[in-house]
C-alpha cells in the first residue's frame, strides 16, 4: 500500500511537471508567435518583386537562407517558412502571376537557375533547377505553376560579352549583345515577344522582339527610370526624366507617341516607378531609397484620366525602401524597410507615424564633438519622448524616468560606426505609446575619397602641358575643395565646382605635379582625408595616341577595380561582376596593343 501510494505521488508529480512544461513550452511558443507578427519585422530582408498586379503577399528571407510567404492580416504579419535554399543565391526575384507566385534565383558560381511557385495559400506547388552556361544580374520570368514551362529574359555575361537573352524550354536566344555593360529596361510579355528599352551613346531605343524581328522605336529624350506596364491589353512605357517630369509612352501607332503625365521638382530624387492596379484604377508609385517622401498618382483611366491626378505625398519617417501592399480589408500601405533589416508597416490613407522629417548632424564645434538629432513634433496633444541609443537593432527604450519633453536629442562623441536610436513616443494626457523607431545613424568623421581618372595621357600618368582634365567618380555630397601644385601634401582651401564629375586646370611647366582633393561633409563638416593624385607633365612635345591613352586608362582603371573586389567581399553577385569587368578590360588592353604593333 505504502509503495502504491510512493508511486502515485510520483506519477502525479510527473503529471503535474508535465503540465508546468507543457504551459511553459506553450507560454514560450505564444510569445514567439506573438513576436513574429509584431512590427518592425527584424532580420528579414524583403525579396525584389516584378510589380505586376494586386500585391497582397510578400517574400524575405533571413541569414540561414530561409523563405518567408508573409502576408498582412488585420495590420499584423503572418509569416510561413516555405523553402530553405542550400546556398546563399546571388540573385533572387519575386514576380507575382495570376495564379499564384514565382521565386526564381540564380547561382553564379554554380551556374544554375532555381524555379519555386507557390500559391495563394503558400503550398509549392512547382520547383525545379536548370543549369546555365553564364552568369545571369538581372531576370524576367514567367511560367504555368500547374504545368510548368517557364520562359525568361536574362540579362547575362557570356564568356566576353553583356547580352540580353531569351530562355524558353530550355532553348537560348540572344536578343542585344554587348562589349560593354548594357544599361536596359526590359520586360517580357505573354504575346512572346519582348519589348525592351536599351542605351547606346546617349540615346534610349525601345525595341520589341519576336521570333527573331526586331522593331526599333528612339525615345525622344533621356529618361533615367521606367518600367513597362500592360493596361488593357496596351504596352506602355511610364519614366521619369531628369526634371521631374512623368512621361507614358507607346507604340501602338507604329511610332512613339509620348504624355507629359505630371511633372513636379519633388520627383527630381525619384529612383523607382512602381505600377499596379487597385480598385480598378492604376496607382503609379514613386519612391527613392534616400527620399524622406514617398509619392503617388492614381488615374481612373489611362493614359487619359478623366479627372486630372493629384500627386499624393507620403512622409517616412526614415529613408528606406518603399514596398506597395494590399492587406485584407482591401487598404493600399507599404512596407519600408531601412538599412538596419527592419520592416515597417505603415498606411498611405492616414499616416499612422507620429514623428517624420527626422534629421542628425555633428557638431565639431563643441568639445567633445556632439551629435545633434532632431525631428517634427506631432500637432494635437502634449507628448514626451523615451529613448535609447546603441548598436543593437533590436534595442528597447529606456523606461519613462528617461522621459524627455523636447524634439531634439544630444551625444557626446562615439566611436565611427553605425548606431540605432530606438524612440517611443508617449501621449502625456491619455499616457499611451506608440510603436519603437529604430533609427538608423552613421557615426562618421571622414567621408570617402572619390576616384580620380587622368584624360589624354601619353604614358602613364603623364600629359602634355596646357589643359589638364580629371574625371571624378564616387563624388559624395556637400562640397569639394581642389588645388594643384608641385607639393605632397597641400590642403585645398578654394571650393571648386565638380557638380559635372569634371574637373581642368591649366599647367604650363613640365614636372611633377599633385591634384589636391578633399570633400566637406554637409552634416558634420567634417573635411575628408585629402587625395593626392599624382601625376606628370611632359617636357617633350609628344603627340597623343589615342589607343594608347585608352590603354593608360584602363591600367588606372584595372587597379580601382581591384580595391572594389576587396570592398565587395561577402556579396558574391558584386564581386563576380567586377571580376568580369576586369577579365574585360584585360581582353581590351590585349587588343589594343595587337593592333597598336600591327600598325
Amino acid at each position: 500500500m505504502g509503495v502504491k501510494h510512493s508511486v502515485d505521488k510520483f506519477v502525479l508529480k510527473k503529471i503535474n511537471l508535465c503540465s508546468f512544461l507543457f504551459f511553459v513550452a506553450l507560454f514560450v511558443l505564444s510569445a514567439r508567435l506573438q513576436a513574429a507578427s509584431a512590427w518592425p519585422i527584424s532580420g528579414l530582408t524583403l525579396i525584389k518583386t516584378q510589380w505586376n498586379s494586386w500585391i497582397t503577399r510578400f517574400f524575405a528571407m533571413d541569414e540561414k537562407n530561409n523563405l518567408y510567404y508573409a502576408r498582412v492580416v488585420d495590420q499584423e504579419n503572418s509569416l510561413i517558412k516555405i523553402h530553405r535554399f542550400r546556398r546563399t543565391p546571388d540573385l533572387v526575384k519575386h514576380f507575382p502571376l495570376s495564379d499564384g507566385d514565382l521565386i526564381v534565383s540564380i547561382y553564379n558560381e554554380n551556374k544554375i537557375m532555381q524555379f519555386i511557385a507557390v500559391d495563394f495559400e503558400g503550398e509549392i506547388r512547382y520547383s525545379n533547377e536548370f543549369a546555365l552556361t553564364f552568369n545571369v544580374y538581372d531576370v524576367d520570368a514567367r511560367i504555368n505553376i500547374k504545368q510548368g514551362n517557364p520562359s525568361c529574359l536574362f540579362y547575362a555575361y557570356d564568356k566576353r560579352t553583356y547580352s540580353l537573352k531569351y530562355w524558353s524550354e530550355l532553348k537560348t536566344k540572344d536578343i542585344l549583345v554587348s562589349r560593354d555593360p548594357i544599361e536596359l529596361m526590359f520586360l517580357q510579355w505573354g504575346d512572346g515577344g519582348v519589348h525592351y528599352v536599351s542605351s547606346a551613346y546617349s540615346k534610349l531605343t525601345w525595341t520589341f522582339w519576336k521570333d527573331g524581328e526586331y522593331r526599333s522605336y528612339p525615345l525622344p529624350f533621356a529618361i533615367k527610370n521606367a518600367r513597362f506596364y500592360n493596361y488593357r491589353n496596351s504596352i506602355n512605357l511610364i519614366g521619369l526624366d531628369h526634371e521631374g517630369g512623368l512621361w507614358q509612352f507607346d507604340i501602338a501607332g507604329g511610332a512613339v507617341r509620348r504624355n507629359l503625365l505630371i511633372k513636379d521638382r519633388r520627383l527630381v530624387g525619384v529612383e523607382r516607378v512602381i505600377a499596379f492596379n487597385f480598385n480598378r484604377e492604376l496607382n503609379i508609385i514613386l519612391t527613392g531609397e534616400h527620399l524622406s517622401s514617398a509619392y503617388r498618382l492614381t488615374f481612373d483611366d489611362f493614359p487619359k484620366p478623366r479627372r486630372k491626378p493629384i500627386l499624393d505625398e507620403r512622409k517616412l519617417f526614415w529613408p528606406g525602401r518603399v514596398f506597395p501592399l494590399i492587406d485584407n480589408s482591401n487598404q493600399l500601405n507599404f512596407l519600408l524597410e531601412t538599412e538596419i533589416r527592419h520592416i515597417f508597416l505603415e498606411t498611405w490613407n492616414a499616416p499612422t507615424t507620429i514623428i517624420n522629417d527626422i534629421s542628425w548632424s555633428l557638431d565639431l564645434k563643441m568639445n567633445p564633438p556632439t551629435m545633434i538629432v532632431s525631428w517634427s513634433r506631432p500637432k494635437g496633444s502634449e507628448y514626451a519622448y523615451r529613448y535609447l541609443l546603441d548598436q543593437n537593432p533590436d534595442g528597447e527604450p529606456l523606461n519613462d524616468a528617461k522621459l524627455i519633453p523636447t524634439d531634439t536629442l544630444r551625444f557626446s562623441a562615439r566611436k565611427e560606426g553605425t548606431y540605432v536610436l530606438h524612440l517611443q513616443v508617449r501621449n502625456i494626457r491619455t499616457g499611451s505609446l506608440s510603436r519603437i523607431y529604430h533609427i538608423p545613424i552613421v557615426w562618421q568623421y571622414q567621408p570617402p575619397e572619390p576616384e580620380v581618372i587622368l584624360l589624354g595621357q601619353v604614358s602613364p600618368r603623364m600629359v602634355n602641358p596646357g589643359r589638364v582634365e580629371f574625371v571624378l567618380q564616387q563624388l559624395e555630397p556637400g562640397p569639394y575643395y581642389a588645388a594643384v601644385d608641385n607639393k605632397p601634401d597641400t590642403i585645398p582651401a578654394k571650393a571648386v565646382d565638380v557638380s559635372s564629375g569634371r574637373y581642368a586646370v591649366k599647367v604650363g611647366r613640365p614636372g611633377k605635379y599633385y591634384l589636391h582633393l578633399a570633400n566637406r561633409d554637409p552634416k558634420s563638416f567634417v573635411l575628408s582625408p585629402v587625395m593626392h593624385f599624382l601625376f606628370f607633365v611632359t617636357p617633350f612635345d609628344v603627340e597623343e595616341d589615342p589607343t594608347l591613352s585608352q590603354t593608360h586608362r584602363l591600367i588606372e582603371e584595372i587597379q580601382r577595380i581591384k580595391k572594389k573586389i576587396i570592398r565587395a567581399n561577402g556579396d558574391p553577385a558584386a564581386t563576380q561582376l567586377w571580376i568580369n569587368r576586369l577579365e574585360d578590360i584585360e581582353e581590351q588592353i590585349k587588343e589594343n596593343a595587337k593592333s597598336k604593333s600591327e600598325s
